[in-house]
């Protein structure tokens, strides 16, 4: 089941929502600079969700895609370094989200 660009703007909107309810209004990672990436974390700006698994992962349960135990509230910085590390992605979830 595909949503709708106004189903999936509702849900990312009540997602917000849930992370402004539980205090959670900056960058969740803060990851200092590596080589490699030598920005440091924008903490509170360019603010986006970072998945626990790839979008493709989510075509048979799309409704988990704009869960809190599913995602990370980060930076655009902080969301580049743990793109493409599966372990640095699964060891933030699970010391962030205990899954």
């Amino acid at each position: 089941m595909k949503l709708s660009n106004n189903q999936q703007e509702f849900r990312r909107k009540k997602l917000k929502e849930l992370y402004c309810l539980k205090g959670i209004i900056e960058c969740e990672l803060k990851l200092k600079p590596k080589e490699g990436y030598p920005e440091k974390c924008w903490r509170n700006a360019s603010l986006g969700f970072a998945h626990k698994d790839k979008r493709w992962k989510y075509i048979r349960r799309p409704e988990d895609l704009w869960t809190f135990k599913e995602t990370i509230l980060c930076c655009v910085i902080c969301h580049q370094k743990i793109e493409c590390d599966r372990l640095l992605t699964l060891s933030f979830f699970k010391r962030l989200r205990n899954n």
